[in-house]
């Protein structure tokens, strides 16, 4: 069963099949029909030689896309507005939604090209004797919302934020909102994010807690889900420094790591995640206006899991939203939307942008909405250089299909189709491979008799590849060049 639904602007096809197993030849193939498949972690692969797994780091505008300019937005000196909350596209217009906050207000604004944004006039709050305003909800902070098609008409929309403890908001157009009866539902109140498990039909709601892990009190990310937004499961702790994390953050001459906050989105089959590494350094040096006491410079790297309970760190933990080069996020990149949003070949992933470091002030401090490009499915490639490498998966199924790769390559490809145990089935070996090359998020793979995959038995993919950065596959119906 494959189950297809949109989550704050990114289509995204589910398959409902058992985990992966590596290896064996009589191990249970992975249906791959219809989902984009990554190479963040090893789930799908048996076997690599002489490649490297790879985070790409994002490429950024020069300026902010968002900046605070109304006077709900700012107060003097104090400018600052955040996108700890959404960006989706809507999927009939394509116009891109957001909902951002100033401190304790859910804002809204929209955009045709996701660059130049626009405050509507909605008439709902008042704010200074006047209802002229992008005011959707007075109180929350940190609002994360999911649009849920299946869902009550009046609750086609849910936020989950902070107010008062973290709390829940529903709506039936994103624009009205109304609390929940019960409010709060989870103990304490700070950032957040939420997403949405379809295969499950459960909320996941990733939120901040301060404890003591590991000899220091530290943020840390913990999980509660529910399927009502009303009833939530118990929090779990589920992303937290390592001792790994604790080195760099001493190397730099810090005291130890944090994680601040992280967004967590369905994505190729499986569930990836922005988390904020705060690398803490202590009081900050100077004291000023309206500044934490707690400074350091906050990065953001990927984290993966396959069924969003569970998380792993990426093998490769650089930055993929780095600080800098501008001066809009040369010092911490506070908090992520919670998804990215598909625009064409792209994915674009909006975040909050602060010129200082956590502990600065005003006015060096202010803070942005900016924005992160990546190619589509390029948060994280396997690599190849002048020694050829090779990628063989385990065992996969499929009812046929062309296959398409997402390739950067400067040398050559190829790939060849090899029953359970290794051995090439006839027409799809190396050799019948017509060699790829260039850089392509869909490249068209085809053998010299043959153009589709296996549609009656188990097969595994080999990859061969010399100079080259692989992204991702997919068998899809029909084939476009």
């Amino acid at each position: 069963m494959h189950k297809t639904y949109a989550l704050l602007g990114l289509a995204v096809v589910m398959s409902a099949v058992s985990a992966p197993q590596s290896g064996a030849e009589d191990a249970v193939p992975f249906a791959i029909a219809g989902d984009t498949q990554l190479f963040v972690d090893d789930a799908l692969v048996a076997a690599k030689t002489a490649v490297v797994r790879r985070a790409h780091a994002c490429e950024k505008p020069p300026q902010p896309v968002v900046e605070p300019e109304m006077p709900w937005e700012q107060d003097g000196d104090d400018q600052r507005i955040y996108v700890y909350g959404t960006v989706m596209r809507d999927a009939e217009t394509g116009l891109f939604r957001m909902w951002y906050n100033r401190i304790h207000l859910v804002l809204y604004a929209t955009s045709e090209d996701g660059l130049h944004w626009n405050r509507p006039e909605l008439g709902l709050h008042e704010w200074e004797g006047s209802k002229a305003n992008n005011i959707v909800l007075p109180g929350f902070h940190s609002p994360s919302v999911v649009f849920n098609a299946d869902a009550p008409p009046d609750q086609r929309y849910v936020m989950f934020g902070s107010s008062d403890g973290y709390s829940v908001a529903h709506s039936p157009d994103g624009i009205h909102w109304e609390p929940y009866p019960k409010n709060p539902v989870i103990p304490g109140g700070d950032t957040c994010t939420l997403t949405y498990d379809a295969d499950t039909g459960e909320y996941l709601a990733f939120h901040k807690r301060t404890i003591k892990h590991r000899g220091y009190p530290r943020r840390l990310v913990f999980l509660a889900t529910s399927r009502d937004m009303q009833e939530w499961s118990e929090p779990k702790l589920v992303m937290a420094p390592d001792a790994v994390d604790d080195a760099q953050v001493d190397r730099e001459g810090g005291r130890f790591a944090q994680f601040y906050n992280m967004s967590a989105f369905p994505y190729g089959g499986q569930f990836l995640g922005f988390v904020t590494h705060f690398r803490y350094s202590g009081p900050p040096p100077q004291k000023g206006p309206l500044q934490s006491g707690h400074d350091g410079p906050i990065d953001v790297q990927l984290v993966h899991s396959r069924d969003g309970r569970s998380w792993e760190r990426c093998e490769d933990r650089s930055p993929v939203i780095p600080n800098g080069p501008y001066a809009y996020d040369a010092g911490c990149i506070l908090g992520v939307a919670n998804a990215p949003v598909v625009v064409g070949d792209e994915l674009w992933l909006y975040y909050t942008a602060i010129t200082t470091t956590h502990g600065g002030f005003v006015p060096e401090k202010r803070i942005t909405v900016a924005l992160a490009k990546w190619r589509l499915d390029g948060f994280v490639s396997l690599d190849a250089a002048e020694e050829p490498g090779t990628v063989r998966t385990i065992p996969l199924q499929n009812e046929g299909g062309h296959l398409v790769v997402n390739a950067d390559i400067a040398g050559t490809l190829t790939v060849a189709v090899l029953d359970a145990a290794g051995t090439p089935l006839p027409g799809y070996r190396h050799e019948d491979c017509q060699p790829v090359t260039g850089d392509s998020v869909r490249h068209a793979i085809r053998w010299k008799e043959r153009d589709t995959l296996p549609e009656d038995r188990p097969f595994c993919i080999e990859f061969r590849m010399q100079n080259a950065q692989l992204f991702s596959f997919a068998a899809v119906h029909p084939i476009s060049d």
